[in-house]
């Protein structure tokens, strides 16, 4: 009776899995619920206290979440909701099929699960091969089959479980056999979740996916097409792609990039996202980015260099050395077309087919000085999506609060659709009264919030001598005169003004 209500339990467990949908179709997982990075699919018996512990304990220690069942049961999670919870939110997963594997009816329905989502799937085989999975009738898994079939148990499962194995057979993954096979596995596996968790990119992305259509639309067709025109078949096989995004401090181009890296990271053997640049030169550091190319691109995660002339040659060496690849650059927040020249990335442009690079800047005139002849002009958010944006980070809602809707507009209009001041505004009012609002609103008109203040300076800062005298003179020339006055100025020191 004991072993008829166990089976009736594990049976209505399983049967819980069947309303389970894709993330993109179902309910938004609750933002209390745990989030993992990446999800470990085994058979206890046989992995659970070595190669799945040892996965665990490596992605703990890199502070990569990751899912084993016998741990969340310790932290008191319920069943089977929270396999659900991870399997959707998972990076990544990873499916260790082992001599027992088909044995378990839990593995094979969290293996249904996983090729619902759309993370990606890292199989490895321990002990057994991908022929068996693939031919279930004469591999490794029949006699589980056999067994329940026998049985009359799972019947209704048993060609989705099998066409699941069948899938996992075609994908690449490392097969092993003993123990010293392990950290070659753990260290295969680390960098493979490493690679595959996206970059975050921001607390509330209002619009940030027709941006990214727009700048696909706009700027990576056209190139495209010019090297279509351009180039021979073969020649294009092997053109790489070079686009500029530009505009303003705080308009979001660096979220931008980052957006579009992380939905275009899997379609490239090799990616690297190099931060703030500019920072990075002003300090001294631009050696940092080479090491970080080199270990991304390369995978040479043992070199050491203090300079930046010792960084381009190690570089230089290792392009000279290595095959084409398809290679995915972000080249963030540049200000001088030398920054490009020593992370070589036109070098490694030449050397690698099929690839992308993206550069943002605040000063189109590096990208035109670099020959980047394909840029994105990103502007302010318009008022709809700029409104939404405010409304999150004051209310933590898409819409104002009752009361607060004159108020709301006041601000969007004098933050001019630039996302930074957005952000920043919409934080320090929140959970403020009418009259603190109304006071910071006349204050803003007068003086930029410190954090927008500082940001934009960058900008000036940026600017030679002449030039900060020229931005000086216009700002105190603006307050006061007619804009005639100001261009007839400056034409007679050879300064070209368009104001239009």
């Amino acid at each position: 009776m004991a072993s008829s209500s166990s089976s009736y339990q594990q049976n209505h467990e399983l049967n819980a899995f069947s309303g389970f949908e894709p993330p993109g179709n179902r309910r938004k997982v609750s933002e209390s619920a745990i989030l993992y990075d990446v999800f470990i699919n085994h058979r206890g018996p046989d992995v659970k206290q070595t190669l799945a512990a040892r996965l665990y304990n490596s992605f703990e220690q890199l502070g990569i979440r990751a899912f084993l069942d016998s741990k969340e049961k310790e932290l008191g999670n319920s069943f089977p909701s929270i396999i659900e919870i991870a399997i959707c939110s998972a990076k990544v997963h990873i499916a260790i099929f082992s001599k027992t594997y088909a044995e378990s009816p839990w593995c094979l329905a969290e293996l249904v699960l996983m090729l619902k989502s759309t993370a990606k799937i890292t199989p490895l085989f321990y002990q057994v091969k991908p022929f068996d999975l693939r031919y279930i009738e004469g591999g490794a898994y029949a006699e589980a089959f056999n067994k329940y079939r026998e049985k009359g148990r799972y019947l209704e499962k048993l060609s989705e479980w099998k066409e699941a194995l069948q899938s996992l057979s075609l994908i690449a993954g490392e097969e092993f056999y003993s123990d010293r096979d392990y950290r070659e596995i753990v260290a295969a596996a680390q960098k493979d979740v490493q690679r595959k968790t996206p970059l975050h990119v921001a607390e509330y992305p209002v619009g940030l996916n027709n941006l990214v259509d727009d700048f696909r639309r706009r700027c990576l067709d056209e190139l495209v097409q010019d090297i279509d025109i351009q180039c021979g078949q073969e020649e294009r096989k092997h053109k790489a792609k070079v686009i500029g995004i530009f505009g303003m401090g705080g308009v979001s181009k660096t979220t931008l990039a980052k957006e579009f890296f992380n939905q275009k990271i899997s379609y490239y053997q090799q990616a690297c996202f190099l931060f703030d640049v500019r920072e990075a030169s002003a300090k001294g550091q631009l050696h940092h980015l080479q090491l970080k190319l080199l270990k991304d691109l390369f995978d040479d995660r043992f070199l050491s260099f203090t300079t930046t002339e010792e960084g381009t040659t190690y570089l230089k060496d290792r392009l000279r050395r290595s095959p084409l690849l398809s290679i995915l650059i972000v080249v963030d927040n540049i200000d001088h077309v030398e920054q490009l020249h020593a992370l070589l990335v036109m070098d490694i442009l030449k050397k690698s087919g099929s690839s992308l690079v993206i550069v943002t800047t605040r000063d189109v005139g590096v990208l035109i000085t670099a020959g980047i002849t394909v840029g994105y002009n990103l502007k302010g958010m318009g008022r709809s999506h700029a409104r939404e944006l405010f409304c999150w980070h004051a209310f933590d809602q898409a819409h104002p609060c009752n009361g607060y809707e004159e108020l709301s507009d006041d601000f969007v209009n004098a933050c001019g659709g630039l996302p930074l001041s957005l952000q920043v505004l919409g934080r320090h009012v929140r959970g403020r009264n009418h009259s603190y609002w109304s006071s910071e609103l006349t204050k803003g008109e007068k003086m930029l919030h410190w954090d927008v203040k500082q940001r934009l300076r960058i900008s000036f800062d940026s600017l030679d001598n002449e030039e900060k005298q020229v931005f000086m003179d216009l700002h105190c020339a603006l307050s006061n005169l007619h804009l005639s006055i100001c261009t007839y100025s400056y034409s007679s020191c050879k300064w070209i003004l368009n104001f239009k």
